[in-house]
């Protein structure tokens, strides 16, 4: 069996320019061994529509996954307005498809992005499955779960919902140089070993328990009986006011990095998922990354910086153990934009957390609109103010 390797790489400026300096850095670390599978995660500063067809042009023989970002990253430090490339060579078998029409019909989406991808491969009896989608279409949490559903609960599922900086405006994912908005792009990688995925968020309940009254799909118009914006800024006015702004009175551009800051939390037991609010609807109503059915018990949420920096490392542990003790060779993270929000110029202090905890091995990621990590057996896939360790070893 040869010997996985991984290789990273960032940079920034024009997009021919940076496809070359990437393309350059993880052949170089590669050396002789060819890349089976890329993902390249892009700010808009590089469109993948340009940066794309450049990369499968150099890897001709590899598997090229991409995303557009709200930041990237890798284990030497963060950034904007960059692209990350992760490279993976070794002893694996990868397929992958893409779909548009996430809004019209997210299960035929994932159906098609599906189409003749195997559901096993002899010699090769694990299998992870990478999932890349665009949340503004509001179905992320159904796109998990159908991915999962369709090739069977035996399947690990990682993955996130793309990004642009913060505009909210229109996100794309990639399969080589295919560039698509409303989409989702699905690659299963068969390996020999399993894979870790880990995943951890560090929220906590900053308001009493809310009830969703009014919603359509991922649109919530009213909470406990009242204007779900009205809500919401009543809600976290005291925390708000400790950090010296008013979300009534912000500019549209900044209202999304708001919500992303104070987000819902679902319960589960003794514990909570969170999901993400987008951007306001109209004057009263908020637009969700996955659907929020009329009914639902949701706590705005929020987090120290200090819960943020041990979550991250913890979701790096989990994936860490899943493998067993093998040594790494590298990975993929997605972490949510409003983690980066939360920390600051403390981010940088928990990718070097991350990065410890797998050995110090090569990383690579993007900030994120949504997290996906699925193991088997579980029941809901999609996660917001998350990290998702997806670990490779040696």
């Amino acid at each position: 069996m040869r010997e996985t390797k991984v290789a990273t790489a960032m940079a920034s400026g024009q997009v021919e320019q940076v496809a070359a300096t990437l393309t350059a850095k993880v052949k170089g670390d590669l050396g002789d061994a060819a890349p089976v599978l890329l993902l390249a995660f892009a700010s808009t500063k590089q469109p993948l529509s340009e940066l794309m067809p450049l990369l499968a042009a150099s890897f001709p023989h590899s598997t090229v996954l991409g995303a557009s970002t709200a930041g990237e990253f890798v284990e030497s430090g963060d950034a904007k307005g960059s692209t990350v490339l992760f490279a993976l060579s070794g002893d694996y078998r990868i397929f992958a498809g893409a779909a548009t029409g996430l809004r019209a019909g997210c299960e035929q989406a994932v159906l098609d992005s599906l189409e003749g991808m195997p559901l096993q491969v002899v010699g090769y009896p694990h299998r992870t499955a990478i999932l890349l989608l665009d949340p503004l279409a509001g179905c992320s949490e159904e796109a998990a779960l159908m991915t999962a559903g369709l090739m069977g609960f035996d399947l690990r599922l990682a993955g996130g919902a793309a990004g642009d900086d913060l505009a909210l405006k229109c996100t794309h994912v990639a399969l080589g140089g295919q560039v698509l908005t409303d989409a989702v792009v699905i690659a299963t990688v068969f390996s020999k070993q399993p894979l870790g995925v880990g995943v951890c968020h560090g929220h906590q309940p900053l308001s009493a328990p809310l009830l969703v009254t009014r919603a359509e799909g991922s649109i919530v118009h009213e909470i406990d009986g009242r204007p779900a914006w009205d809500v919401w800024v009543e809600r976290t006015r005291q925390a708000t006011e400790a950090l010296g702004f008013d979300p009534a009175q912000l500019p549209a551009g900044e209202v999304g990095g708001f919500l992303l800051r104070f987000e819902a939390g679902l319960s589960q037991g003794e514990a909570f998922k969170v999901r993400a609010p987008l951007f306001r609807v109209g004057e009263h109503s908020i637009g969700f990354a996955c659907g929020i059915p009329e009914g639902t018990v949701i706590r705005i949420t929020e987090s120290e910086p200090h819960r943020q920096i041990d979550s991250a490392r913890e979701a790096a542990r989990r994936a860490r153990e899943q493998v067993g003790g093998v040594p790494l060779a590298g990975a993929v993270v997605f972490d949510c934009i409003c983690r980066n929000l939360i920390l600051k110029d403390q981010f940088q202090t928990a990718i070097a957390g991350i990065h410890s905890e797998l050995g110090q091995v090569p990383l690579a990621g993007f900030e994120t609109y949504g997290e996906i990590a699925l193991d088997v057996g579980d029941l809901s896939g999609f996660h917001n103010t998350t990290t998702v360790v997806l670990a490779f070893p040696k």
